[in-house]
């Protein structure tokens, strides 16, 4: 072999081995370990006095600032945020920078200095903007910092204080100043730093029969939230996972586990899997790892695999809400349907199937029902499915006590159950719940759906509640995809009356055997306020039946008065008046307005009849009864004065009077 063809082999080998090495923003290791520093923005957040850092940019939601006048001189601290890192690592030398957004006010600029020191532990390091910088109208002021390498340790603190001095303002207006904001996507104060962040550590599967299970484990200093606060997924065989992965709290960290099923065509192989994390839009961390994976027979095929610890709700829930009441005049029969999938079902089926478990946290919400577990035979323990014992379990408990399905709802679900069922469940009448876990019982992300049958009862003229924003604030997301439907309905002698609608569409429509308010949101926003009640007014009069009945009436009456009124006279304008309102009164009644108005347009139509009619123009011209008209000839009575058309040219001529019925005669 010449010279020549080894090097076009050596160079087609390298070409081959540069082509195989995956793309990663953050270099990892084949062994599915990952990662040392990695280049971060850390983001200012809280106020100046008592401000705070976060790697996370879904934290980035509420704005604050500090504004500085020509009054003040000296040095002046901006702010001062902080946060203590729970991770352990190196850091090289790197040039930090911090950035700031800034609002120059009634000044047609200005000069400062401006200084940012960042404290690691007991290590100091200070940058500058350099001296004299010239500010106008708005922008960022950007700090560089030189950070030589070091190590923080796990519970160092981390500081960063922003202080500006010598500030001197160009045409300074009556209320000058500077303004520095951050907290927002708009206004992102940050420092951008090469830092520690994560540690990523894909261990071994777990085989059942063809579901294969991956755990991958997350240790940082901000628990959970490394998940949860960020998106993240995994694919083998680059093929994306598309189920929700259980996510468990660790003592250092977050275990997230993707479940994988096994192709039918293959019973073994080898897979290379791979797992990428994006805790901020400029940030992606990734790790792989290739595993012999064979098909085993390590479960019956009816159960699954379970986590060792209770998993967490904030990984991704999608909700539907939907209401279905029925109002009779005394009480609302309402039958709320809750379905959910992901995280929050992956947490139910663990919680039933660990019903008497005495490992759990003391703050578990499962531990509730410690009291049901010698209703629980031995067998359905902790066996890997949700049994009927368990399931049974859980509805008494729900059942029994409205307490405690509150306490379900608000610290279980993250559901505030007055804004769902419209009155404290104390209120509720005779209650029934029924749990519905699909087609299957095993551990999955599937749908689970409650459902809460129940009364309660009402008064006439008081304010009722339909439905109000529902989701319970908490740290982390937990739905992220919501559905909201809502429907009531009356009976055709009773009435829903006024309803008020804040910030939501709600229709609301009547018909003559019922009246009807519907609510539609495919996706509502989890922190929309909203709310919509109605006020029953409890008297036939405003049903909508006897309403229609008593509309129509008071028309037919409008007409007939129009027609009597103008015999002589024109009638159009009197019956035009009454088909306008008539139709106004008709739209206002389909659309759902008080009845009252309503009621109102309808009678405003009878009250205007008599001025309409009295100034409409009298007839000058009848038909003929052949049909012929002439409106040229007229005669008018000497005694009546009214004036008689002369529909011949026949002299003489006799002819009665419209108005005293005298003979007249025309030569």
């Amino acid at each position: 072999m010449s010279s020549a063809e080894r090097s076009r082999i050596v160079l087609l080998t390298a070409m081959l081995l540069l082509v195989s090495l995956p793309y990663s923003p953050v270099a990892a290791d084949t062994d599915g370990t990952c990662c040392d520093s990695q280049e971060i923005d850390v983001y200012l957040l809280g106020s100046a006095d008592d401000g705070s850092l976060s790697p996370f940019d879904s934290d980035l939601d509420e704005e604050f600032e500090q504004f500085v006048t020509p009054s003040i001189q000296g040095l002046v601290e901006i702010g001062t945020w902080d946060i203590t890192w729970g991770l352990q690592g190196d850091y090289p030398d790197a040039t930090w920078e911090f950035r700031i957004p800034y609002e120059v006010e009634s000044a047609a600029g200005i000069q400062i200095n401006a200084t940012v020191g960042v404290n690691i532990g007991s290590t100091y390091f200070e940058g500058d903007a350099g001296a004299g910088l010239f500010l106008t109208n708005s922008g960022e002021v950007v700090i560089p910092i030189n950070v030589e390498a070091g190590e923080v340790r796990e519970g160092d603190q981390v500081k960063v204080t922003f202080s500006v001095r010598s500030l001197s303002f160009s045409s300074p207006g009556d209320d000058a100043g500077i303004r520095f904001v951050w907290g927002t996507d708009e206004y992102t104060g940050r420092i951008s730093m090469k830092f520690p962040i994560v540690s990523i550590d894909m261990k071994e599967p777990s085989v059942n029969n063809r579901l294969v299970y991956f755990p991958v484990l997350l240790k940082s200093g901000f628990g959970d939230r490394m998940w949860s606060a960020s998106s993240g997924g995994m694919s083998v065989a680059s093929a994306s996972i598309t189920d929700s992965p259980i996510a468990t709290p660790t003592n250092n960290g977050v275990e997230v586990t993707f479940a994988w099923q096994i192709p039918e065509s293959v019973e073994s192989g080898t897979y290379r899997v791979e797992f990428h994390l994006i805790p901020q839009t400029s940030l992606r961390i990734e790790a792989n790892r290739t595993y012999d994976i064979t098909a085993g027979s390590g479960g019956s095929g009816s159960g699954g695999w379970y986590p060792g610890a209770e998993p967490l709700r904030t990984g991704g829930t999608s909700l539907s809400l939907d209401v279905d009441a029925h109002f009779d005049g005394d009480s609302v029969d309402r039958v709320v349907t809750i379905e959910f999938d992901g995280s929050m079902s992956q947490w139910v089926r663990w919680g039933l199937d660990n019903i008497g478990n005495n490992s759990l946290s003391s703050n578990s919400w499962w531990r509730n029902l410690r009291t049901y577990s010698d209703s629980i035979p031995s067998s359905d323990f902790h066996n890997t499915q949700v049994d009927d014992s368990e399931l049974a379990a859980l509805q008494s408990h729900l059942i029994g006590s409205a307490t405690d399905m509150k306490s379900f709802l608000a610290n279980g679900l993250y559901l505030d159950a007055e804004s769902i069922l419209g009155v404290n469940p104390v209120n509720l009448g005779p209650t029934d719940i029924t749990i519905d876990l699909g087609h299957t019982r095993s551990f999955s992300s599937e749908s689970v759906t409650i459902t809460i049958d129940t009364s309660h009862q009402v008064e006439a003229g008081e304010r009722q509640q339909l439905i109000e924003d529902f989701i319970r604030p908490s740290d982390d997301d937990i739905y992220y995809d919501i559905e909201l439907h809502v429907e009531i309905r009356s009976t055709a002698l009773q009435g829903l009356g006024g309803v008020a609608a804040e910030d939501i569409d709600a229709k609301h429509r009547r018909w003559i055997l019922l009246e009807i308010i519907t609510i539609d949101e495919e996706e509502l926003d989890p922190e929309q306020s909203f709310r919509v009640e109605f006020v029953p007014s409890g008297g036939a009069l405003y049903s909508p039946l006897v309403s229609a009945m008593v509309s129509v009436f008071m028309l037919v009456l409008a007409l007939g008065l129009g027609l009597l009124m103008t015999r002589k006279r024109a009638k159009v304008p009197s019956m035009l008046t009454v088909v306008v309102l008539g139709g106004l009164a008709l739209a206002l009644y389909v659309l759902g307005l008080d009845m009252p108005f309503v009621l109102g347009v309808v009678a405003s139509s009878m009250l205007l009849v008599f001025p309409v009619a009295l100034v409409s123009p009298r007839s000058e011209i009848l038909e003929s009864r052949g049909g012929k008209r002439r409106a040229n000839a007229h005669v008018e009575c000497p005694k009546c004065g009214v004036s008689n058309p002369v529909e011949s040219d026949v002299r003489p001529l006799r002819l009665d009077c419209e108005g005293c019925e005298a003979t007249l005669r025309l030569e």
